[in-house]
């Protein structure tokens, strides 16, 4: 151990570990002040952080092999290098402990990112892909892209929470294969796993030239479904059906007594 910790001091690692904490926690002071200022997506803090946590085990891993200097990074050569060239024992402990850390970082911070935050005030609103309801298989990609594009407008509403869609995948990461496709067996594996308010959810058919999309919200509270939309579009206005989808929902967002912040007594 006292010579993983000279080895480390020598190859700088806890000054570059300490910058680069000192520095990231700077800028997430300065984007936890702009971010709402410019009204970009609540989303992104995480997003940041988990940026750099990943980025942490990087910085570990450059300053142990690397110098930086003014002739640039110039590899770090081990007191204790054997003469052959090859690896001593402390950098082979080094580097298996780096890659733990690694591992463990990159663990934590996708665990951070798709942890469900309480939000006081807010309904919480997970976003499940639309159905293909006849399986064509040209059309298979709209469900996703209809979700995502969900998921990434309702999140700028102030009155909703939405479920990060890594958190939904990772809740539905165990399902039955056999009972996939059906709706109510996912929404009650989300209701199982995630502390959620709602559930949107919906199916689009293709019937020649015309596109029929249905959309609901699941009350998990309540158990009851609840009627969004039924709409047909032509089969021409394909890219338009996701921002329409958006517009429907968001109008009912609000409007609806269910996502009126609460009033602190």
């Amino acid at each position: 151990m006292p010579n993983i910790i000279a080895e480390l001091k020598k190859r700088k690692v806890f000054n570059s570990a300490a910058i680069y904490l000192a520095t990231a926690f700077i800028l997430l002071q300065a984007a936890q002040i702009l971010i709402p200022a410019l009204k970009i997506p609540e989303w992104t803090i995480s997003f940041l952080v988990v940026l750099s946590i990943l980025g942490f085990p990087v910085v570990i891993i450059i300053s142990w092999i690397y110098d930086i200097g003014d002739e640039g990074f110039v590899k770090t050569e081990s007191e204790s290098e054997t003469p052959s060239g090859g690896m001593s024992k402390v950098s082979t402990v080094g580097i298996i402990g780096t890659l733990i850390i690694t591992i463990f970082m990159i663990y934590k911070g996708v665990d951070y990112f798709t942890t469900s935050k309480e939000m006081v005030g807010k309904t919480s609103l997970a976003v499940l892909n639309f159905d293909n309801t006849r399986k064509f298989k040209e059309y298979e990609w709209l469900g996703e892209h209809i979700a995502n594009n969900l998921s990434y407008k309702l999140d700028g509403i102030g009155e909703v929470q939405i479920i990060n869609r890594l958190q939904i995948g990772k809740a539905l990461g165990e399902i039955d294969p056999e009972k996939a496709s059906i709706v109510e067996y996912r929404i009650n594996q989300i209701a199982k796993n995630i502390d959620v308010d709602l559930i949107l959810h919906g199916n689009y058919t293709i019937m020649d030239s015309i596109i029929e999309v249905l959309a609901f919200f699941a009350d998990i509270n309540t158990g009851k479904q609840i009627a969004l939309m039924l709409e047909q579009y032509p089969i021409q206005e394909l890219s338009d059906i996701p921002s329409n989808i958006n517009d429907i929902v968001s109008a009912f967002i609000k409007t609806d007594s269910r996502f009126k912040p609460e009033q602190n007594d």
